[in-house]
């Protein structure tokens, strides 16, 4: 599967279900994966609006050191652009400037591709409200734990980093680790659209939840 059908098939997006934006929208002059994604998936909520956000295309625009800006962090503290550049490429790098101040900016490369960044944005989105079942926690995460999320899920390492850790199983169930400098799991993040499978992950999964989303629906 592609990096966009990943998307389709984890939010359970059919094929011939289009949610973008109609092309006259988009006057910025965009890579041609990116507009892709526009035109296909850039106006599903659930996929690009339920943490961080993806830009309207009226909003795109160019930072002072000539970066495309076009997601930003759920707060506005990060943004994620490309290099001015690279925008002739295909599927350029995506570049993320987490100093939080555009006149002194502190950029790192995020993904190697603008599409594998999507995927990645998508899966942050999923498992922290854009999937139907989902939970987090901020405590530390026993090692067996970890071993077995290691052992069971199948690690996405083209768009893992080692201070967050992206793992799957099928595109059905998502998990995400956060580690420290010294390699300590220090939170974990889930999400799935199957009621089933997501029982079976919290009955799994040895970790002190912060947050279940199964508790909204008993309030």
């Amino acid at each position: 599967m592609t990096y966009f059908e990943q998307i389709r098939h984890l939010y359970g997006i059919e094929k011939q279900e289009r949610f973008g934006f109609d092309a006259t929208e988009i006057e910025q002059p965009l890579p041609l994966v990116l507009k892709e994604y526009y035109l296909t998936l850039g106006k599903h909520d659930a996929v690009n609006y339920s943490h961080n956000r993806l830009l309207k295309p009226d909003q795109i625009g160019f930072s002072q050191d000539e970066y495309l800006i076009f997601y930003e962090e759920n707060q506005g503290v990060v943004f994620w652009g490309i290099k001015q550049s690279d925008l002739a490429l295909p599927n350029p790098p995506v570049y993320g400037n987490y100093s939080g101040d555009e006149m002194n900016p502190d950029w790192h490369q995020e993904c190697a591709t603008t599409d594998g960044f999507l995927l990645l944005m998508a899966v942050y989105n999923g498992v922290l409200g854009g999937l139907e079942f989902n939970a987090n926690s901020f405590e530390m995460v026993p090692p067996e734990t970890v071993a077995y999320v290691q052992n069971t899920y199948v690690e996405l390492k083209e768009i893992s980093h080692s201070t967050q850790r992206v793992f799957t199983l099928d595109y059905e169930e998502m998990v995400s680790l956060s580690f420290n400098k010294e390699g300590n799991c220090t939170g974990a993040f889930i999400g799935t659209n199957d009621g089933g499978r997501f029982d079976k992950m919290l009955d799994q999964l040895d970790i002190e939840w912060s947050y279940i989303s199964l508790e909204d629906e008993e309030l």
